[in-house]
Formats: C-alpha cells, sequence, structure tokens
C-alpha cells in the first residue's frame, strides 16, 4: 500500500496591489502613532503656560485631535487590515520531492 506525497502549504508571493495595500496599512499605522504623540507634544507647552485661557484651548485641541485619531485609527486598521488579508497570495500544496508516488 503506497502512501500519499507529503504535502507542503505555501504562499504565492503577493500582487503589486497587495504590496501597495501592505505598504500603506503600516504607512497608516507609523501616522496615527506619530500623530498621537505629535499632538501631545506640540500641545505639552501650551497646557502648562501662565495663560489660562490658552492653557484651555490647548487642553480643547488636543482632546479633539487625539479623539479623531482614536476614531479613525481602529476604522482605518480594520478596512486597511482586511485589504491585506484580502490581496494575500494564493495558498498552494506543493509535494515535497522524494515523499512518496506523485
Amino acid at each position: 500500500m503506497a502512501a500519499g506525497p507529503v504535502l507542503v502549504e505555501a504562499r504565492e508571493r503577493r500582487s503589486l496591489f497587495g504590496r501597495m495595500v501592505k505598504r500603506a496599512f503600516w504607512w497608516f499605522q507609523a501616522t496615527m502613532v506619530l500623530g498621537g504623540l505629535g499632538t501631545c507634544a506640540a500641545i505639552g507647552p501650551f497646557v502648562t503656560g501662565p495663560d489660562p485661557e490658552v492653557a484651555a484651548g490647548a487642553g480643547m485641541f488636543g482632546a479633539m485631535a487625539l479623539g479623531t485619531i482614536w476614531v479613525f485609527w481602529p476604522l482605518g486598521t480594520l478596512v486597511l487590515g482586511l485589504l491585506v488579508l484580502a490581496t494575500r497570495g494564493r495558498k498552494r500544496l506543493i509535494p515535497l520531492p522524494g515523499s512518496g508516488s506523485g
């Protein structure tokens, strides 16, 4: 009784569009991190300044900016992440050489 060949699962390379989507996904992640950190760094001197009206305005701006980032980050990650998954290379089953008949 002959056993079948041993199959190995492999993925083809992503298409050009798939690579662009994946780069856009990572660019988006980096932009969101830098946007959040940049907002905190930019409003720090104004919030700790001597003028209470400027501090209040900077605090409101920071809250709105971070709130916007916290809304768009998960939504953008969801959309781009699904596109990254959808543009993966095709799955192939490849028989190992010398692993039985085939």
